[in-house]
């Protein structure tokens, strides 16, 4: 296969839309492209080619949508947020390219909990919903919107009136029983027959805005169960591709059913590191490709905390570099430093080494490190010289080095942006 798939992710900067990106982003077979409104995101931090155009709410943004869909010859948009899913949707005829969801049916079954949960009810568990005030006979009960995705809108109500006003207006809510234990997400993929081609189950055991922080795996019985349920689901509800469903436990330890979503999750990660790649098997699944997958089978959790990208305008083509307590740390190689100088030589930027290492054999220090390459020039000093004396390229030149003194004298003397080790991630650029 030598075509290279062009795949507009919309929204690109959602968590969804940041999982999708790092499923595809080091494959060959594709090239990506984001989309959104202009909100304030994550896209242009990762995406070279970020679009803006109105919400889906406004008049025009299919126009919008479809003058990139037509400028950059997508393939496919992948959507990453639930809303814009339900959006592409309603409107896929007018879109003028694929659209890799589900078929329409399935999109509006599981939007809805109350038709989700009249659908699958004689066969799973599900909440108990309370259709009138009186048939509530213990506090606290959670109340969510029907047509809602995740925790959005929802709240736990443990006030009599409070209460009674939900069920006297006219309103999009659902009240049901309150669980308080523990929670799943059970990850799966189904082929273009709805053959359930993959299903395991993660704990949510830390969740910060409805995604998962922390998740460990399942034991092998819980896994055999949900592995039940999701075919009990695809029997009802012809979804292809990735999806996932929520189950959580009562008081009693009775796993009940909470959504079910045809899309990626954010923490699908998890699984992903595992060996399945949702977002590449969606794309084969499309092509018309037999789906095969390759899983290790190892204990492992995954934790999630957030991660700082930058931008600037900092404009340079020569980076000047100590060695020691900059490159190696603590008889360590410096992970951030080393990604820096390789998106350096990406990005064709020359790298100058300049050091007054106290090594006996300098090169064959170099060596030991297997950095030898990395330098397109290699200027030692001794440690009565001065650094500034040496620099030639400066009028487009950064400094690093760990010691102060050193960036004081450069900054100074060339009005040189200079950076010490833990500075790094400001230079770092993930955009490809």
């Amino acid at each position: 296969m030598n075509k290279v798939f062009n795949i507009l992710i919309f929204p690109g900067g959602t968590e969804v839309g940041m999982e999708i990106y790092k499923s595809l982003v080091n494959t060959k077979l594709v090239k990506l492209y984001s989309v959104s409104s202009n909100s304030v995101n994550h896209a242009p931090y990762i995406y070279n080619e970020h679009f803006i155009i109105n919400d889906i709410y406004s008049e025009d943004w299919i126009n919008q949508l479809n003058s990139i869909i037509i400028e950059k010859k997508i393939d496919y948009v992948f959507p990453a947020h639930a809303y814009v899913i339900d959006a592409l949707s309603a409107n896929r005829h007018n879109i003028k390219a694929p659209i890799m969801i589900s078929d329409k049916s399935a999109i509006d079954i599981t939007r809805s909990k109350s038709k989700t949960y009249k659908l699958v009810k004689n066969e799973i568990s599900v909440p108990v919903i309370f259709e009138n005030f009186n048939d509530v006979k213990k506090l606290p009960v959670f109340v969510k919107p029907d047509n809602a995705y995740g925790s959005q809108g929802a709240q736990i109500i443990d006030n009599i009136k409070i209460l009674e006003e939900y069920f006297n207006k006219d309103n999009n809510f659902i009240v049901c029983e309150y669980l308080d234990g523990d929670e799943y997400t059970i990850d799966c993929f189904s082929n273009l027959k709805s053959e359930l081609i993959f299903c395991e189950g993660r704990t949510r055991e830390r969740i910060r805005m409805g995604t998962s922080m922390h998740c460990e795996n399942v034991s092998d019985e819980m896994g055999e169960y949900f592995l039940s349920v999701g075919r009990i689901i695809l029997s009802k509800i012809k979804i292809v591709g990735p999806w996932f469903f929520q189950m959580k436990k009562n008081s009693n330890n009775e796993l009940k059913l909470l959504e079910i979503e045809p899309r990626i999750a954010g923490t699908m990660s998890y699984h992903r590191a595992k060996g399945i790649n949702f977002p590449l098997l969606y794309l084969y699944t499309l092509l018309g490709y037999e789906i095969n997958i390759l899983l290790n089978h190892f204990n492992y959790s995954i934790d999630r905390a957030l991660i700082n990208r930058f931008q600037n305008n900092i404009d340079f083509n020569t980076v000047y570099i100590d060695l020691d307590d900059t490159i190696i740390v603590n008889n360590r190689i410096n992970l951030d430093v080393i990604k820096f100088l390789y998106q350096c030589i990406n990005k064709k930027i020359k790298i100058i080494l300049i050091s007054k290492s106290l090594e006996d054999d300098k090169l064959a220090y170099l060596r030991k490190w297997k950095i030898e390459q990395l330098f397109d020039e290699i200027i030692w000093l001794k440690e009565s010289e001065l650094k500034g004396d040496f620099i030639k390229h400066s009028e487009k030149a950064i400094f690093i080095d760990d010691s102060f003194s050193q960036r004081v004298e450069i900054a100074n003397k060339f009005k040189m942006h200079t950076f010490d080790t833990s500075m790094i991630e400001v230079l770092l650029d993930d955009r490809l």
